[in-house]
């Protein structure tokens, strides 16, 4: 029986070309959405995953993911601190505000603010400085995406920006 399915098979060229091509056309079009799904997923996650200090998040009963902008009252902040085995807690800053660069372009921007007393929630992929430059006043610092998204084709520390 195998045998007849086989001829069946391989007597029709154009029918096994397009099979072996349907085949390959679906495989690679299911890992290409399995990477799509996977990179959004890194690209959501990235703000809490780049803050490795914090063991647990609290956020107001209203939030339902990151990216909604609902920051606590200092009251509920002083509840959490008031918690018995918090050590520190801290209230997390995001923001949009649109960014000028030198020539002129106006690029939207998420602003994340940082714990000035510990600096916890620093990225640790910088393009330029240092965390210990966020101790100066008026500091900022910009993480390689950033980077690349404001200055496109501009390599950090080209002096091009």
């Amino acid at each position: 029986m195998n045998s007849v399915a086989l001829r069946i098979l391989l007597g029709d060229r154009a029918k096994y070309v397009g099979l072996i091509f349907g085949i390959a056309f679906s495989t690679m079009l299911m890992s290409n959405q399995t990477s799509i799904f996977v990179g959004l997923m890194l690209r959501t996650a990235n703000q809490i995953l780049d803050a490795r200090e914090a063991d647990i998040w609290v956020m107001d009963p209203r939030v339902d993911y990151v990216d909604e902008i609902e920051p606590m009252t200092d009251t509920q902040l002083g509840r959490v601190r008031g918690v018995d085995g918090v050590d520190w807690a801290a209230p997390f800053f995001k923001g949009l505000t649109v960014a000028h660069t030198r020539d002129g372009i106006l690029q939207q921007v998420i602003l994340l603010g940082v714990d000035d007393a510990t600096l916890t929630g620093v990225t640790p992929r910088l393009a330029l400085g240092s965390v210990e430059n966020l101790k100066q006043p008026d500091a900022m610092i910009i993480d390689r995406a950033g980077y690349q998204f404001m200055w496109p084709g501009a390599a950090p520390g080209s002096g091009s920006y």
